[in-house]
């Protein structure tokens, strides 16, 4: 316990320096006569000239003196366990600081999935691999783990860092006045007495899920993590933040946090409408050593290393850059040589996210929120509510080839007709309502497939006679389909639908990997394939999918998330999706039909519903 009634606890140790190798962080205490090192894992929130309390007792425990000597926790590491639905099970997280070699082993491993910065090109076996640039300023890594199976699997992290120096919508919002009587946080706007206090906010920089695991909303049990994290552990000198910011590219497309309480302030700046002239600022010689102007001179060594390579005159290639960035897309109105060149040195704008880390901070923040528009143009519209199914028979006519092989079998069965007529579905009837998934079960060879063919109205057999009625007569409908296994995803997709649409289409189905929409369909693990499939569908117009032998060649911990994404999408988009597969013990808990289809062999079937069948049929 510590015993604050003490000279030391009440003014605390101070830490002299701090130190980080590997996983570890060593921060030096000075004592009374000599100072001691005190070893950490390698994010511990403890910095120079910080005052600490160390506990007595087995377990280390250490705070920082906060404001009013409140104490902050920094050791035992921070964890949080939580439910989660994934795939459609309630599952256990957690998500906790790294505090081990083999928590440090899988963020490194998961940190292969951010791009930003690293040079992908180098030779995978190579012994040189990839880096990225270090982040200078006090950080925070949260790793996620999922329990699947009595194992637990690392998922994901979060980083936490200091606050972007400047963002036009959070000056924007801070322009008015603020007072929080607690903490003794005040401004009269952020140009007057605000921009001193940025330490009050904390950001979130990179939030990263194994790409196997998406879909599943985990990016925002880490952004609640973090939320949880930035209250009760971030802090700068023993002063915690107020506000907690994000701002990503991302979120223009997938908006992972406003379910958190996240609100939008507007779009980042960017450097379009300046960029040509701060190129000629840093040319003419502008000093200082801001992050504004630390990044200036970045994006002039960009520029002037292409300028050397094309032999172009520095105003030449300034007023080619200020001409195509005038307009809204300015990627368009370049050739490939120039993109890939000039491409670090442009920043577009990007959506901005706040919120407030207590009441009075979020209500200030909330104050300031609007409703962001969202990219991409709307689904298609449904032409149908219902599909109604009558007295649906199904029966094979076909003539027998009088070949000397028919005839030893006919002979060693006694068969006598040349011709053969079976009936394999039917009669059947039955409703299905648009939002429904609809499964069709059933040993094989009992007329699954047929029963979705039928189901087609464009469908025409020469073997097999279709009676009874399907209302309406016509619809759309769409079959899971592979695309060209030497296509990129990504433009084979974006050619037919469109690159908004595309990108809002395989976010919904969990591909937000970067390295897979690049990749050749062929070269896509199974799991990943159904879902680029199902984006397919989702961009079409179709009112009816139908979907044969589903997940049969997934292994069940794929086959589920496929499953439970193919339940939502098809809810959330208003289709109709007849499902059958005969192996789907794997996937079928997940997958929740709305209504079962049982057929059985020589015509027989039962309409049933998910609760019928699961705990009737399928035990």
């Amino acid at each position: 316990m510590v015993n604050l009634k003490s000279d030391v606890a009440k003014s605390g140790l101070q830490v002299v320096s701090v130190s980080t190798k590997g996983i570890r962080k060593r921060a030096i205490v000075k004592g009374r006569k000599t100072n001691t090192p005190l070893d950490l894992h390698r994010f511990a929130m403890i910095g120079e000239n910080d005052r600490i309390v160390i506990g007595d007792g087995i377990e280390k425990r250490i705070w920082v003196i906060g404001e009013k000597k409140q104490l902050i926790d920094v050791s035992p590491h921070f964890s949080w366990q939580t439910k989660h639905i994934f795939a459609g099970n309630e599952v256990e997280l957690r998500i906790s600081e790294l505090s081990s070699d083999s928590d440090f082993r899988e963020y490194i491993s998961l940190e292969s999935f951010h791009y930003k910065g690293v040079d992908l090109s180098q030779d995978p076996s190579s012994a040189d691999k990839p880096t990225r640039k270090g982040t200078g300023g006090r950080r925070a890594v949260l790793l996620m783990q999922i329990k699947l199976h009595s194992r637990w699997i690392s998922a994901g992290y979060i980083e936490i860092q200091m606050p972007l120096m400047m963002a036009k919508p959070r000056h924007n919002a801070f322009s008015r006045p603020f007072s929080h009587r607690e903490r003794a946080v005040e401004w009269k706007s952020w140009q007057k007495g605000g921009q001193s206090l940025v330490n009050r906010i904390a950001r979130i920089a990179r939030v990263v899920v194994n790409p196997e695991l998406r879909g599943a909303n985990l990016s925002s049990a880490l952004v609640n993590a973090a939320i949880k994290f930035s209250r009760e552990r971030w802090h700068i000198g023993g002063k915690r933040p107020l506000f907690l910011e994000i701002s990503a590219e991302m979120l223009r497309h997938i908006d992972f946090v406003s379910g958190c309480g996240f609100h939008y302030l507007g779009d980042t700046e960017g450097n379009r409408t300046r960029l040509a002239k701060d190129l000629v600022s840093i040319k003419n010689g502008a000093k200082g050593s801001s992050g504004i102007m630390s990044l200036q001179r970045k994006y002039h060594a960009f520029f002037e290393s292409y300028r050397d390579r094309t032999g172009l005159t520095f105003e030449d290639l300034r007023s080619r850059l200020a001409e195509v960035l005038q307009y809204e897309d300015p990627w368009k109105h370049m050739d490939l040589e120039e993109w890939l060149a000039l491409r670090p040195v442009i920043r577009s704008p990007i959506p901005y996210y706040m919120i407030g880390l207590d009441e009075a901070s979020d209500a200030y923040v909330r104050e300031a929120a609007y409703t962001r528009k969202k990219n991409g143009s709307a689904s298609p519209q449904r032409s149908i509510d219902e599909i109604h199914v009558s007295n649906l028979e199904v029966n094979s006519k076909f003539k027998i080839p009088m070949t000397q092989h028919s005839r030893l079998i006919m002979d060693g069965f006694g068969i006598t007709t040349k011709t053969i007529r079976t009936r394999i579905i039917g009669p059947l009837s039955f409703s299905a309502a648009a939002g429904t998934v609809n499964f069709v079960a059933g040993s094989s060879g009992c007329g699954k497939s047929l029963l979705l063919a039928s189901l087609d109205p464009r469908w025409k057999s020469k073997s097999a006679v279709k009676t009874g009625e399907v209302s309406p007569k016509r619809y759309r409908v769409g079959w899971l389909e592979q695309p060209p296994s030497e296509a990129s995803l990504f433009e084979h997709l974006s050619n037919k639908h469109g690159p908004e649409r595309t990108f809002d289409a395989l976010a919904r189905v969990g591909l937000t990997e970067a390295l897979l929409f690049l990749k050749p369909f062929e070269m896509l693990s199974r799991g990943q394939r159904y879902r680029a499939m199902l984006a397919d569908l989702l961009l079409g117009d179709a009112d009816v999918w139908l979907l044969d032998e589903f997940c049969s060649d997934l292994d069940p911990f794929t086959a589920k998330i496929v499953a439970h994404k193919l339940r939502e999408t098809v809810q959330a988009e208003g289709r109709i999706a007849f499902v059958a597969a005969a192996n789907h013990s794997h996937f079928i808990s997940a997958l929740r039909p709305h209504k079962v289809l049982f057929l059985s062999t020589g015509g027989g079937s039962e309409d049933l519903t998910w609760k019928e069948y699961s705990h009737g049929i399928l035990q």
